[in-house]
């Protein structure tokens, strides 16, 4: 799972290359679009300490660690090292990629939401690239990130933190002198992290599409004119049977709720392998 899960996040990376460029020259036009309609201000790019911080983590855990990795070996095999280098920045990248494109069409939802009850624009205007942002965040789980997701971010993470936890936390083969402990700590708190992040982003993700629904309700308690009315009706009457769920590949949600389960699932597994590790 470890390595096959990268090669085939890259390779199916590179196969839908083309259509996430796509989907972000359609983003960028409803931005725009935005913009025109003196919505939202040009996006600035502000890089605070958190951010900062977060480089840092990032580099250290997925590029400095496999270096040392390699240096307190007692055999130094450059190849080794290159292989767990372009690995590690591979899944680095993908993932921030990805998180980074989630957040910004969570952006483009939040800032519509915002200006339905404002009537500045026509309702049919703000319908049209609400459910084109949907259209495109629905493509990006699916068939660009939506595997690769699966498989390399959630159960590669899930597996490597349960190991993770048996082999270096649990039941340590030298736990004294064994120079592994560190990096198991430092890949379990990485891997964790990704985990939370993962399912924040999306949990809030859904929230904010589903308020689409509440946001149009008072704008039909204060709309005056009867064909507007009658276009909030019809829009939310078809919110109500599409309630969005945020979910990878048509089968993997991604909520609260689903990262429970999936906490309670790796934990069982794990107290089973403990046990028969204490039985034998």
């Amino acid at each position: 799972m470890y390595f096959i899960g990268k090669f085939m996040c890259q390779i199916w990376r590179i196969f839908f290359d083309n259509q996430l460029s796509m989907i972000l020259t359609r983003l960028e036009a409803i931005h725009e679009k935005l913009i025109r309609l003196k919505m939202v201000n040009p996006m600035k790019m502000k890089i605070n300490r958190y951010f900062i911080i977060g480089i840092i983590a990032n580099v250290i855990a997925y590029v400095i660690t496999p270096i040392l990795w390699v240096i307190i070996q007692t055999r130094f095999n450059e190849q080794i090292m290159g292989i767990m280098l372009f690995l590690n920045v591979c899944q680095c990248v993908g993932f921030n990629e990805y998180i980074l494109l989630i957040s910004y069409i969570k952006w483009l939802v939040y800032m519509i939401n915002e200006q339905i009850p404002e009537r500045r624009s026509c309702l049919s205007t703000l319908r049209d690239m609400y459910l084109e942002v949907i259209e495109c965040l629905h493509q990006v789980n699916r068939s660009i990130y939506g595997l690769p997701v699966i498989v390399v971010f959630i159960a590669g993470n899930v597996s490597d933190i349960i190991a993770n936890i048996y082999t270096s936390v649990l039941f340590p083969r030298d736990y004294i002198v064994n120079p592994y402990l560190v990096f198991a700590f430092k890949d379990l708190l990485m891997k964790t992290a990704n985990i939370l992040i993962l399912y924040m982003i999306g949990h809030t993700t859904e929230k904010e599409i589903n308020r689409m629904s509440d946001v149009l309700h008072r704008r039909s308690v204060i709309e005056r004119n009867p064909r507007i009315k009658r276009q909030i009706k019809f829009f939310l009457l078809r919110r109500l049977h599409e309630h969005f769920h945020f979910e990878l590949y048509g089968m993997c949600r991604i909520n609260l709720r689903q990262l429970h389960n999936l906490s309670n699932t790796a934990i069982g597994y794990l107290v089973i392998q403990i046990l028969f590790k204490l039985n034998n």
